[in-house]
């Protein structure tokens, strides 16, 4: 009868280490998991922001420097672009 109550007991403290081992381990992971999180958000707010800066700059050099029919089309394409870009 001890010998049962003794082999329980190791097995509760056993399970209860693990427990203990994976909480501290797993909160240091989803905090880890979490920082990576943000800043690949971080990036790619930065990254939407560069596009969005460098389609507004070719556009404004692109109407100011090209002529004729197409160029219209062209710059009116490149305006539908840089609209769906500001929705993003």
């Amino acid at each position: 009868m001890i010998d049962s109550l003794t082999k329980g007991l190791d097995d509760i403290q056993k399970k209860a280490e693990k427990s203990l081992i994976h909480f501290f381990t797993a909160s240091h992971s989803k905090a880890t998991s979490e920082t990576r999180k943000q800043l690949v958000k971080e990036m790619e707010k930065e990254s939407v922001q560069k596009v969005k800066s460098s389609s507004g700059t070719y556009l404004d050099s692109f109407s100011s420097s090209v002529q004729g029919k197409w160029s219209k089309a062209a710059e009116a394409a490149f305006e539908n672009t840089n609209k769906s870009l500001k929705n993003l």
